[in-house]
């Protein structure tokens, strides 16, 4: 069955960034497609670099407003990608870094229809953001990893996404690494192996 994984970047980078992670994933390559877009606006602080919402003032106001626009991109994108492969959204695995994972996170928790995981690096939601989503049950299965020295996104944020999943009886996994800053390190991409295998 054909998998496809959706690469989301994260702020002020570009959709060759993340790319390079598929040759670390121990998937069958013939049944694969990798898809890493860049995000919809150019990058105000980095010419070269897009986003997917603004970051001026880095408020959690602020991102909220930038989710709600950029979850209708994302919704686009997908439902494109569901009609040119000819796949259901179970055989979809979205992976997102930081600003990337902020968003795949606040899209799946938003959408009825199950994807076959969320891979939240260095992102995750903010505690008031989660507390106003409207969430949908789905059976999504996230695996959140984050730096315990992340001087950019706090890793409480990971830890605060885990509890409302687990609370909400969704399925998470989270991996913290203590001598990882705001980066994806090999804990993160054994985790998302580990997972991958365990679906086979």
């Amino acid at each position: 069955m054909k998998k496809i994984v959706l690469f989301l970047h994260g702020y002020g980078s570009n959709g060759s960034d993340l790319m390079a992670l598929k040759d670390y994933l121990h998937l069958n390559q013939s049944e694969t497609e990798y898809i890493s877009p860049n995000a919809p606006e150019s990058c105000e602080f980095n010419y070269f670099g897009y986003q997917w919402f603004a970051l001026n003032e880095r408020t959690v106001e602020e991102i909220q407003r930038g989710l709600k626009s950029a979850f209708f991109y994302l919704d686009d994108m997908v439902n494109n990608i569901v009609k040119k492969f000819e796949v259901k959204t179970e055989q979809i695995s979205i992976l997102g870094f930081s600003q990337g994972s902020m968003l795949a996170t606040y899209y799946a928790l938003q959408k009825e229809n199950t994807f076959q995981n969320i891979f939240s690096l260095s992102g995750s939601l903010p505690k008031k953001i989660l507390n106003e989503i409207d969430l949908k049950k789905n059976n999504t299965k996230y695996l959140i990893f984050h730096g315990k020295i992340d001087d950019v996104v706090s890793p409480n944020q990971a830890l605060e996404t885990h509890d409302f999943l687990i609370d909400k009886k969704m399925e998470s996994q989270i991996v913290i690494d203590d001598s990882c800053g705001h980066s994806i390190s090999p804990l993160a991409l054994d985790a998302i192996n580990n997972q991958f295998k365990n679906q086979i």
